[in-house]
């Protein structure tokens, strides 16, 4: 599928995240940047994040491959070598399976990539999505700079960010093209979620709700919001991501996302360097 700039839409969701993740890499004010080793390296629409003080694969992983050329082992080398000379101890390659070439899972495990838990790229078109539903005794707020560090204590802890990653997840507040959301139970903010919209699309991310409040529609009135938003601001798409489940291990986020009318484009594997330890996350946008 394509839209108007003749790009398929895996690679539009593809690049409207890299770009996402690009922007509040880098908004992070300078000096924390600088003390935590924040890099954000560019492969036309792929991206490489960098950050030599976190031992965190999440902050360390790279995604939208082989969408402008083929991936070769040439630029796996390339890629291993710069987190390598990093001082990196283990990093993730997150692989779309609509890009270049096919049957690159094998290539990028025989380079030394181990297969852990992917991730689920979902989407929907926008049409039909102009009403805004909020369970009873909750409200959403679309919110300023004023409340970015509301934002940055309501979600942090439940997506699991690590402490020195933690204003990464708040940067772009009040950026062009960023819209960013609480929920509250009266005055008090118990969920959180935000949008980036860049063209036709917009990506859903750094969604996550306190642990006492889950359960409660949270999540389904923000899902609903940006879907609002979005329509109003003239997007075709919407995308998402969000870990897979197991039959052990259910994802109500997945399920939200599913209600709220989107669906699987793909399952997105994603491969571990370097240390063997399973990392601590593999989607931070939950």
């Amino acid at each position: 599928m394509e839209y108007s700039n003749g790009l398929s839409i895996a690679s539009r969701i593809e690049g409207i995240e890299a770009d996402a993740w690009a922007e509040l890499q880098l908004s992070v004010p300078q000096d924390h940047r600088t003390r935590i080793g924040i890099q954000v390296l560019r492969y036309g629409r792929a991206l490489s994040l960098l950050t030599t003080g976190v031992d965190n694969a999440t902050v360390n992983r790279t995604f939208g491959l082989g969408f402008d050329e083929p991936l070769s082992s040439e630029q796996l080398d390339q890629i291993a070598s710069t987190y390598i000379a990093a001082g990196v101890g283990r990093w993730l390659i997150q692989w779309s399976p609509a890009a270049a070439p096919a049957g690159a899972e094998a290539m990028i495990t025989a380079q030394g990539g181990r297969l852990v838990a992917p991730t689920v790229k979902l989407w929907r078109p926008t049409n039909g999505a102009t009403t805004a539903v909020v369970a009873s005794g909750l409200r959403v707020a679309e919110i300023g700079r004023d409340d970015a560090a509301t934002f940055q204590a309501t979600v942090a802890e439940p997506l699991g960010v690590p402490a020195e990653m933690a204003p990464g997840i708040r940067s772009t507040v009040g950026h062009d093209g960023w819209h960013f959301y609480l929920v509250y139970d009266g005055d008090r903010p118990i969920a959180g979620a935000a949008m980036f919209v860049q063209g036709e699309g917009a990506w859903f991310g750094v969604s996550a709700t306190t642990s006492t409040d889950r359960g409660r529609g949270a999540q389904t009135a923000l899902l609903s919001r940006r879907l609002h938003d979005a329509t109003a601001l003239g997007c075709k798409w919407v995308s998402a991501d969000t870990r897979s489940e197991t039959p052990e291990s259910r994802n109500p986020s997945f399920h939200n996302m599913r209600r709220a009318g989107l669906d699987v484009l793909y399952y997105r594997p994603t491969f571990l360097f370097g240390a063997r330890d399973t990392p601590t996350a593999t989607s931070p946008s939950v």
